[in-house]
């Protein structure tokens, strides 16, 4: 029985895992092989009024509960919203690494030299492994939006308040962005605009169904194998 049940939990969190790597490969590829000569930098006059604060870190690490719990949500829950967002996050993720290939956007980010104490460390060990390359869109920005949509979609109305606390961390987070200096300001709005692109994308066309589809074979084949 306990076999049994590790199969059935792996067919229904494969969908997410294969999504969540599509979104690590078109994310983590282009930092590895696009050359920082070819860096574009879109600071802008409202980026130079924003300040530096090192403990937003906090939000900006908490994003990743977010998300991890938007795919246990989606992985759990409807069927249709399931296949509607996670095509949307695929050919998003298509999209955004052909555009970090070719376009590749970047930030100038401070110093940290003179933050002391925990935050200090934390944004210094950040800044070290995490390039500032696939700045434009911010995937921060487009996830945590997308996990406050999908919230919107599939909460009841009893359980709103869910959705309105989704909101305000998904606003905490797109503030942690360009007060840890990961991101400018336009980030911000290029990744809520592609999540309601292709969002709507996914809504208004047969590739949730194709997406769906091939889910279900997927699962499917993880399931009937003994």
């Amino acid at each position: 029985m306990k076999k049994i049940n590790i199969r059935h939990l792996l067919a229904v969190l494969l969908p997410a895992i294969i999504t969540f790597a599509i979104n690590m490969l078109a994310y983590m590829v282009p930092k590895q092989v696009v050359s920082p000569s070819r860096y574009i930098f879109f600071d802008m006059e409202i980026d130079r009024y924003i300040p530096f604060v090192p403990c937003f870190a906090l939000f900006y690490y908490m994003a990743f509960v977010q998300w991890f719990n938007y795919y246990l949500q989606a992985s759990f829950g409807d069927k249709n919203l399931r296949n509607r967002y996670f095509s949307c996050d695929i050919i998003s993720k298509i999209v955004i690494f052909m555009i970090f290939m070719i376009w590749p956007t970047a930030v100038n980010r401070p110093s940290v030299e003179g933050v002391t104490g925990f935050w200090g460390w934390v944004l210094g060990m950040t800044f070290t492994v995490d390039n500032p390359l696939g700045a434009l869109p911010s995937l921060h920005c487009y996830y945590s939006w997308l996990s406050f949509r999908y919230s919107l979609d599939a909460e009841p109305r009893e359980r709103r308040w869910l959705t309105w606390l989704q909101l305000i961390l998904s606003l905490l987070v797109f503030a942690s962005t360009v007060l840890v200096k990961q991101h400018y300001f336009i980030d911000i709005i290029g990744g809520i605009v592609f999540a309601e692109l292709f969002l709507w994308i996914a809504s208004h066309t047969k590739l949730s169904e194709v997406f769906g589809k091939w889910f279900d074979k997927i699962t499917a084949s993880v399931e009937e194998k003994r």
